[in-house]
């Protein structure tokens, strides 16, 4: 019984571990295509 609990506990943990990752890994992918188009548009402007 308490083995189970334990386990179940566990699978609990580890998704909200990937779907917090997943945000994150989102968050870290705009956050770098932002700057990619920032940069682009500051070549534009200064050549």
């Amino acid at each position: 019984m308490k083995s189970d609990k334990n386990e179940q506990y566990i699978k609990e943990f580890y998704e909200n571990r990937k779907s917090k990752n997943f945000a994150i890994l989102g968050i870290i992918i705009f956050l770098v295509v932002l700057f990619f188009f920032i940069t682009i548009l500051r070549m534009d402007i200064t050549g």
